[in-house]
């Protein structure tokens, strides 16, 4: 029997209540490792997948990657996190983090529409989908939110490295 994401997913649990700052080291080493390297219509394991989506249910390993998206070259993360958000099994907590990620980067190259559908996947009630939501609806500009989030990276970035990480 073939091992599924699913199957990975229930050994690994989540981390949505981790406060071990080794773990997400780990985690955004990982993601943004992925963001850098992916392209469409790479072979990735099933564990890879699993490890990925496990890490981004940590709010803090979630808010780096929410830091290091760039939608001035939005395609690596647009195929990125469409590839998670295939993946990852619909009505768990482990599809919220890579649709509002995916979302944000809609977003902020000005395709609204794209936002608000791929949004529609994270859960009921996920924070960060309700506060883009909330951006979305407020005519918040894309620019505003982009300074925001790079305002909160170097603070996400303290508190996972206790330290200011070099080029951050």
């Amino acid at each position: 029997m073939q091992t599924t994401v699913n199957d990975k997913l229930v050994e690994l649990g989540t981390l949505v209540y981790n406060t071990d700052t080794a773990i997400q080291r780990s985690g955004v080493e990982m993601v943004e490792g992925f963001f850098n390297t992916h392209n469409e219509g790479d072979n990735v394991d099933v564990d890879t997948i699993a490890q990925l989506l496990y890490y981004l249910t940590d709010i803090q390993v979630r808010d780096y990657a929410l830091g290091i998206l760039n939608p001035s070259n939005p395609v690596p993360y647009i195929t990125a996190l469409n590839l998670l958000l295939e993946k990852a099994p619909t009505d768990t907590q482990y599809i919220s983090a890579p649709a509002a990620l995916l979302a944000v980067i809609y977003y902020e190259i000005n395709n609204k529409e794209e936002a608000l559908t791929v949004l529609t996947n994270a859960q009921d009630g996920y924070p960060l989908a309700l506060l883009l939501s909330r951006v979305f609806a407020a005519g918040f500009t894309p620019e505003g939110f982009a300074t925001m989030r790079a305002d909160l990276h170097h603070k996400v970035v303290e508190g996972i490295y206790k330290t200011k990480k070099v080029g951050a």
